[in-house]
């Protein structure tokens, strides 16, 4: 009887998945942005589909983050999109109160991997007491260099600034002593879109000892000292002393632009994450990979503003994982997929293939694997302990886009700093609602 009862479980699992279909959608392609997550999908997908014997489709796009955004929205308006979601951490809160994710706690359940995610790392994933995303990895930010213009440039390595005017000192040797190279690249502009909020916006931001959102009050900062010596910051580079270049930051393909420059060498410092390292310039990335990559770049913390009671050094983390669409018909064949995705192998083999900044215990403490990785060792001990992360509210989005209007106004000599700082508050109080928000010395 039990062996017949065994029988019949088995053959019904083998009903509920055979001939069925996963979709993912990641915003990566083959041989160009992120190329190494779609050879890790396609080095694992075909041992699942095989294993559950189901077919599973990866959904390749390539496209600016934002336009990656808008397809998924627009998928699961009309009643479709892929099942499971390689997004971006920080739509979570949006994307749920708009309806386009499922909760996936009962998934987790079958995740035995779950257990071993950082406390902090679980909570980037959730919104209002409920679970929506897997941590895939997470990150730092820092100030690149290429050590071969600093050498040029009489500039000795290793590079480590103390303050802002330590960056604007040595952005001012280069463009002395190196013309036809852009000193410093910090992103601006909605061109840009995230990448300026991030990057560049935030990390300037930190340094002043300000932020976006006030964590005691529950109110948006409209105005601050903070707020005023960042723009300076942004103007003195791109007006004042001309150590980037204003143009490019609202170009079309902006962000492309600036990776093809730091390629080619023209640009000697870039703010930016992890995943520059590791994607952009990685040695096997046809568009802007570096051959001598580990080489030729090097990487500084970046520094407070250099005034008493500024912080030492700041940085701000993200990170990408897995959400599930809220039209997935499958959850429990889903879970299936996620779990075997998640196993301790694939996800050294994805270390491997793209290091990245563990978003759990058992890859953080795997020796072999992370710490023969000198640029991800040296970055996470150093920085991890200075990061923090973006106010992840479903009105974020819509400030973060006022902010890099912000800077776009600032740099490109529209508007005075006072001037754009009353139309950034005007904005974000129109946005939020008077009582939402708050002046800060």
């Amino acid at each position: 009887m039990k062996r017949l009862l065994v029988l019949v479980l088995v053959l019904a699992m083998a009903a509920f998945i055979f001939g069925e279909k996963v979709t993912i959608i990641a915003n990566a392609i083959k041989g160009g942005k992120n190329t190494q997550v779609v050879d890790w999908f396609e080095k694992y997908i075909p041992e699942i589909e095989k294993e559950l014997g189901i077919d599973i489709e990866l959904i390749q796009t390539g496209i600016r983050d934002e336009d990656f955004k808008a397809r998924i929205v627009l998928d699961i308006k009309g009643g479709g999109g892929a099942d499971i979601l390689w997004i971006d951490g920080f739509w979570v809160p949006e994307f749920v109160e708009a309806g386009y994710l499922r909760p996936i706690d009962d998934i987790l359940a079958e995740i035995p991997a779950w257990k071993y995610y950082y406390d902090s790392m679980k909570a980037m994933g959730s919104y209002k007491g409920k679970t929506y995303l897997i941590p895939a990895s997470t990150d730092v930010r820092m100030i690149y260099y290429n050590k071969e213009l600093f050498k040029k440039a009489g500039i000795p390595i290793p590079w480590q600034p103390r303050s802002w005017e330590d960056i604007i000192k040595t952005a001012r040797i280069i463009k002395e002593k190196l013309p036809g190279v852009i000193p410093i690249q910090l992103n601006a502009g909605t061109e840009m879109g995230e990448a300026t909020t991030m990057q560049g916006f935030f990390m300037v931001l930190l340094g002043a000892g300000g932020n976006l959102y006030d964590w005691e009050t529950g109110k948006w900062i409209i105005k601050s000292s903070a707020l005023r010596d960042t723009l300076n910051f942004y103007k003195r580079i791109y007006v004042d002393e001309k150590l980037g270049d204003a143009a490019l930051q609202v170009s079309a393909g902006a962000r492309e632009k600036t990776f093809e420059l730091f390629r080619q060498e023209k640009i000697a410092m870039y703010v930016e994450g992890t995943w520059f390292y590791t994607s952009v310039l990685n040695p096997n990335n046809p568009s802007w990979g570096f051959p001598d990559r580990d080489e030729r770049i090097g990487w500084a913390a970046m520094p407070g503003r250099g005034k008493p009671g500024d912080p030492e050094f700041v940085s701000i983390s993200g990170g990408t994982g897995f959400a599930v669409n809220i039209n997935c018909k499958n959850p429990k064949l889903v879970a299936e997929v996620l779990k075997r995705l998640l196993y301790i192998e694939p996800q050294l083999s994805y270390f491997e293939m793209k290091p990245f900044v563990s978003p759990r215990s058992d890859l953080a403490d795997s020796c072999w694997t992370v710490n023969k990785d000198k640029f991800i060792a040296e970055t996470s001990r150093a920085l991890v302990k200075y990061t923090t992360f973006r106010p992840a509210f479903p009105v974020y989005p819509e400030i973060s886009f006022q902010a890099q209007l912000l800077t776009e106004r600032v740099v490109t000599g529209q508007m005075s700093v006072d001037k754009a700082i009353e139309e950034f508050a005007k904005e974000v109080t129109r946005i939020v609602g008077k009582e939402n928000v708050i002046e800060k010395p």
